[in-house]
């Protein structure tokens, strides 16, 4: 099967257009990992109790479970980016394999 030339194009913009954006999400993901141990660590010294209680009142507090679900999806949105950014550099090399093919008359 072989690749277009229009696929390749495309393919190409994808990867220019959304390598800062893995960037941000790196980063985004990095910090909202730091800020759930911080506002967890928070939680448990405001709470009383045995060290169980306390632990599982900062993991259900209303702040750090906000967090959880923000750091679920950015990963999910990184996730989905980088599998998209993966494949487009996949088909890429397959495209430069097939060209390389054709001008030693393999194909």
């Amino acid at each position: 099967m072989a690749i277009e030339d229009a696929q390749v194009e495309k393919a190409v913009f994808y990867i220019r257009d959304k390598a800062d954006l893995i960037g941000q999400l790196r980063g985004q993901k990095s910090l909202l990992e730091h800020k759930i141990k911080i506002e967890r660590s928070q939680r448990f010294l405001d709470a009383d109790g045995t060290v169980g209680e306390r632990e599982a009142w900062a993991w259900t507090d209303t702040g750090v479970y906000r967090l959880v679900n923000e750091l679920r999806d950015c990963i999910t949105e990184l996730d989905t980016v980088a599998t998209k950014f993966k494949a487009s550099e996949l088909l890429v090399e397959v495209w430069r394999t097939q060209q390389a093919n054709s001008r030693r008359g393999n194909i």
